[in-house]
């Protein structure tokens, strides 16, 4: 169970640092398309690799490939418009907006699968919408003080990119709870998670095509490392799992936590301040977060 724990540690630390590198790519100028393909070509190959290895790689369900396809769009979506947003706005509130749409897939499944609205679930929503008001008044206070210096249309760029995140990552993992509940076998995970990344992929690379943007030596170095962090937190947790630590202690441990990494890498590493507003919305977002594990 120790072990199980320190473990649980490094893939919050792995995902954390995920967050952190993500600004560090931003500050190094690559480009957000280039960066973010990348990021999934890598991705791609390993599950390639993986889901060789298992007996029946290419035996997935039609309505599988659908729902991978469909997801997979989503992750992409949902990372791109998270990278190109802290382009200028705070990573932490990215991260956090990343990390608190779960609250969307937990509210299509008590339509879905009809699961109990319980009064954990009723005070996690709650803070979800009190975070997400406070931080858009802490957005609209920063609005004012650089109002002379940055365009209104940044502005609203930003707050749709928040929507774009909040709508979509959530529901990009929706997917491996929807074939769990097809019963399908536990090695259809791999093949599963190799079109999802394929269509991530392919969402953000037939744009690329027609824009004609080239990926320099500088994207194929920043994603490498960002792909290794991603995996390196996945495996953690799974590994976790599997040496009986509950789900109800990894999930909060991993999300929250990296959520909290994200946040002192922000302030310490690339100087992002947060006003009153937004670090109250902030804390709320993190209080929901672990509740939303929670249940």
């Amino acid at each position: 169970m120790n072990s199980g724990i320190l473990i649980c540690f490094l893939g919050t630390l792995s995902f954390g640092l995920l967050g952190c590198a993500s600004k560090g790519a931003e500050r190094k100028h690559c480009q957000t398309s280039a960066l973010v393909i990348m990021i999934y070509v890598w991705a791609t190959l390993v599950m390639m690799i993986r889901s060789a290895g298992v007996p029946s790689p290419l035996s997935l369900p039609l309505k599988a490939v659908a729902v991978a396809v469909a997801c997979g769009i989503c992750s992409a979506l949902a990372y791109y418009a998270f990278q190109f947003s802290i382009g200028f706005g705070k990573v932490s509130v990215g991260w956090l907006i990343m990390n608190i749409s779960s609250a969307i897939p937990a509210i299509v499944s008590l339509f879905v699968y009809g699961e109990k609205l319980t009064r954990l679930k009723v005070v996690a929503f709650g803070l979800v919408l009190v975070s997400l008001y406070l931080i858009f008044l802490g957005r609209q206070a920063e609005m004012k003080s650089e109002a002379s210096s940055t365009p209104g249309k940044t502005h609203l760029n930003w707050y749709l990119l928040m929507l774009v995140i909040f709508l979509t990552n959530g529901m990009s993992s929706y997917g491996l709870k929807v074939i769990a509940g097809w019963g399908l076998p536990e090695t259809d995970k791999f093949p599963y998670l190799t079109v999802w990344y394929a269509a991530g992929l392919a969402t953000v690379g037939v744009p690329m095509l027609f824009q004609h943007v080239r990926i320099t030596v500088r994207e194929v170095g920043w994603s490498s490392i960002m792909a290794a962090l991603s995996l390196g937190g996945q495996i953690a947790m799974a590994v976790a799992l599997k040496l009986n630590v509950p789900g109800h202690v990894v999930f909060p441990i991993s999300i929250g936590g990296s959520v909290f990494i994200v946040i002192l890498g922000g302030r310490f590493l690339f100087g992002e301040r947060l006003n009153k507003l937004m670090t109250s919305g902030v804390s709320f977002g993190l209080a929901a977060i672990i509740l939303l594990s929670l249940s």
